[in-house]
């Protein structure tokens, strides 16, 4: 199955995609972004070059992903589900009457 076809297998996702990258505006410039690959090769080139040595650091576990579409799938159910129950209504309130007095 090609990736073409698994598109077309989830059009509220291709959609959503459609709309957030609708949202964006203007040139996208790359220059405003540091290079952080570039800054550590540098460092631990420069570190050789003095002769230090270089530590290399552990990767991080990744972080949970989570599943967007489940995630405001189960929003809306959630938000649905309340809508459907009917709010009970307010007791109706007797009013009470002040007694006249007899002279």
């Amino acid at each position: 199955m090609s990736a073409i076809d698994e598109l077309d297998q989830v059009p509220t996702e291709v959609a959503l995609a459609r709309q957030v990258i609708g949202n964006f505006e203007g040139e996208i410039d790359l220059g405003d972004t540091p290079d952080q690959y570039q800054a550590e090769l540098r460092s631990v080139v420069d570190a050789k070059i003095a002769g230090e040595d270089f530590v290399v650091k552990e990767e991080e576990a990744p972080a949970k992903v989570v599943d967007l579409m489940a995630a405001l799938r189960k929003s809306l159910d959630s938000v649905s589900t309340s809508k459907k129950e009917p709010a009970r209504s307010a007791a109706t309130r007797k009013s009470t009457r002040a007694k006249r007095r007899q002279a």
